[in-house]
């Protein structure tokens, strides 16, 4: 028995999809910017950015699903204040503001780096 024209077309198909590489969609990754808060709107949901290096300070929004990390712990963007070295994560659409996925900052370093004061008879 001939094989048909259908069943070669069908057996065709089959090893090309077979011999593709996968392709997966993924998400592009998110600028860094680390750098001062210069300004923060809580009821607008912005907050301007002067990075460490010389440039214009960046412009950004957050959302809902912003997370806000202080010394490795989720808080809120209340926490933020003017001044503060932070990075910042964002995505820049191509309309509309960018707007922040993360921000990060920590506690002052000079209490990370003064060792502590040992009691007398220790």
């Amino acid at each position: 028995m001939k094989p048909s024209s259908k069943q070669i077309g069908i057996a065709a198909a089959a090893l090309l999809f077979a011999s593709c590489a996968d392709s997966w969609a993924r998400a592009p990754q998110a600028r860094e910017q680390c750098g001062v808060i210069q300004q923060i709107d809580q009821q607008k949901h912005t907050l301007t950015v002067l990075p460490e290096k010389k440039g214009q300070a960046l412009n950004l929004v957050w959302k809902h699903d912003t997370r806000f990390i202080y010394n490795e712990k989720f808080t809120n963007s209340a926490s933020l204040k003017p001044g503060l070295r932070a990075c910042v994560y964002y995505h820049s659409p191509f309309f509309g503001k960018p707007f922040v996925t993360k921000v990060v900052w920590a506690g002052s370093m000079q209490n990370r780096e003064q060792p502590m004061k040992k009691k007398d008879g220790q």
